[in-house]
């Protein structure tokens, strides 16, 4: 998970971008029009993600250049999505961020959708979530994980039926699914990768030797 989160910021060389996620160079350029027979500088800026190519606009005070603001997309109030969560589920956690702060309850959604599709990608077979835990139980689950995967599931079931969860349940709760996710992915995607690229590090003789020690005796 991203413990050093880079918020935007205008003008700084890189931060974590809005769109794709990634700690990336920003590539800034001042927007104008022509007119006049030339060029007139506007009170917008274009920055560019050098990882995504996706853009973000500031809106720029001319008479007091610290008053600055992210108008495109509009600022949001949710973790940046995890490195290593899976491509086919990066769309439904960014849409989730993005809609937040206009529907909670459609954030949930979106974050129940990313979930379905996450346990496919960490054994199960993406198709119903609730079977999916548990199965992934009976194989031996974390029962933190299974909890973390029990409060989006109900919870992005509990938004979407109004009668279930309180308007202002929602907005408390959502937000923490952000987090759910990305624990999930820290402790089920990342935590494995890591510990394969640091075995994958040792001297080939060591890693012969391990393999032979493991190998079945016929």
């Amino acid at each position: 998970m991203e413990r050093n989160h880079i918020a935007p910021a205008y003008r700084v060389a890189a931060f974590h971008c809005v769109h794709c996620g990634v700690l990336a160079q920003m590539h800034w350029a001042e927007l104008g029009v022509i007119a006049r027979g030339g060029i007139m500088g506007v009170s917008w800026t274009l920055g560019t993600c050098q990882h995504c190519q996706l853009d973000t606009v500031w809106k720029v005070n001319k008479e007091n250049v610290r008053d600055v603001s992210m108008v495109y997309p509009h600022q949001v109030n949710a973790p940046a999505i995890h490195e290593d969560l899976p491509e086919v589920c990066r769309t439904d956690f960014q849409e989730a961020r993005l809609t937040l702060g206009v529907s909670p309850r459609g954030a949930a959604a979106l974050l129940r959708l990313c979930l379905q599709k996450l346990l496919g990608c960490i054994g199960g077979k993406g198709e119903h979530i609730d079977t999916d835990i548990k199965t992934l139980v009976a194989a031996g689950l974390d029962p933190h994980i299974q909890q973390a995967l029990d409060v989006i599931r109900v919870t992005g079931n509990n938004a979407v039926h109004p009668l279930d969860m309180d308007p202002e349940d929602v907005v408390e709760n959502v937000p923490v699914l952000f987090e759910m996710i990305n624990l999930i992915v820290d402790e089920r995607i990342s935590r494995q990768k890591n510990i394969n690229e640091r075995f994958a590090r040792l001297p080939e003789k060591a890693r012969l030797a391990i393999e032979k020690r493991d190998k079945p005796n016929v």
